[in-house]
This record gives C-alpha cells, sequence and structure tokens, in this order.
C-alpha cells in the first residue's frame, strides 16, 4: 500500500533531494522511510496537481464539455453545483500513492449533495476495514457512502456523498476540493494499511 509506493518513491530519488506532499513526509517519518541525509522538499499544495488531467464531461453521455485549466480548477466548488449535467474528472500521479488512478466530482441534483466517485485499488478483504474508517467519518445517519469491490476491476468502487463527511467545507474551490479528498483517502489507506 501506502509505504510499498513511497519506499519506491523515496529509493528512486537515490538519497538526493525528494519533493513530497505533506501528508507523504508526516507518514514517512512515521514509518522511518527516511535516510538521516535524505533532503525533503515539501510540494506546496497549489502544486500537488500540476501534471492533473482535468477533464469536465456530460453525465448522461460521457461527452466531452472541455479540457480544463489551472484556472478551471480554481473555479469555486459552486461551478459544479450550477452545472448540474456535468461532471469534473481528474487524473494525476499523486493519485499513485493512494491507489486511486482517477477521481470524478459531481454535484447529485436527486439528494443536492456533491459526490466524489472513485476506484480505490485495495484487495477485497479489506472491505472490513474501509468500512470501518468511513463510519467514523461520515454522518450515516443523514446519508451513506456507496462502497462495492468490483472483481472485473479487482477495485473497490467509491461514491461519497462530501456534504456529510467531517471536515468538508463547501466555500472552497475545485482544486481544494481534490486536496482534500487526497487528504481524505490517504488517511483512509493509512487507517486499512494499519489495520491488516
Amino acid at each position: 500500500m501506502i509505504t510499498e509506493k513511497l519506499s519506491k518513491k523515496i529509493n528512486e530519488a537515490n538519497g538526493v533531494e525528494i519533493n513530497l506532499l505533506i501528508e507523504e513526509k508526516d507518514y514517512a517519518e512515521r514509518h522511518q522511510l527516511l535516510s538521516a541525509e535524505q533532503k525533503v522538499v515539501i510540494t506546496e499544495k497549489n502544486e500537488q496537481f500540476s501534471d492533473a488531467i482535468i477533464e469536465r464531461f456530460v453525465k448522461e453521455t460521457d461527452e466531452t464539455v472541455s479540457k480544463g485549466t489551472k484556472e478551471f480548477f480554481q473555479s469555486p466548488l459552486s461551478h459544479v453545483k450550477e452545472n448540474q449535467t456535468e461532471y469534473v474528472y481528474v487524473e494525476s500521479k499523486s493519485f499513485d500513492i493512494i491507489n486511486v488512478d482517477a477521481i470524478a466530482l459531481e454535484f447529485d441534483e436527486v439528494f443536492e449533495v456533491y459526490t466524489a466517485m472513485f476506484g480505490l485499488a485495495l484487495q477485497k478483504k479489506f472491505g472490513g476495514s474501509i468500512r470501518d474508517y468511513l463510519n467514523q467519518h461520515f454522518d450515516s445517519e443523514k446519508m451513506n457512502y456507496s462502497l462495492m469491490f468490483s472483481g472485473e476491476d479487482g477495485l473497490w468502487e467509491v461514491n461519497l456523498p462530501l456534504n456529510y463527511m467531517a471536515g468538508f467545507n463547501e466555500d472552497t474551490t475545485i482544486e481544494q476540493t481534490y486536496q482534500f479528498l487526497y487528504s481524505f483517502i490517504f488517511s483512509l489507506v493509512e487507517a486499512v494499511e494499519n489495520n491488516k
């Protein structure tokens, strides 16, 4: 999981300067993955998705609306609510560490909530740990998440209604929402890793 992927990233730096997100640095220190001479440069949050592929699609047809830009990423999250026929799709190398390829974000007009959807590449046997973590971080009395294992793809299909997650704030940018999701999924994967 994270230990294996982060160790590989650190080893590939060959003892020279390495750029890590704050979550990665903290994790590496907790798990003693860094050598004493390893110099760590913190990647600022506004640079986390500098390599991201950002796209907007029509929900019904998956037709491309536009290729997103860094400027679009700075749009208020309310853009998603105002354009309910669309969803935002983001791929980034930073997702590799958390076992996710991409995250889609939309506003669910039926339940009137922001929703994140992604595939989490963890084995089926970790289902109990994933559910335990999500149950601790959701207000399930109002609305629950959806979690289903796809044997065909070998991953968990996760659907999170953001409005009921601890720490979610809808008065942010789209980029900040993706940063929030990254931190949340990082903590989720670490919790699963610690329970195996």
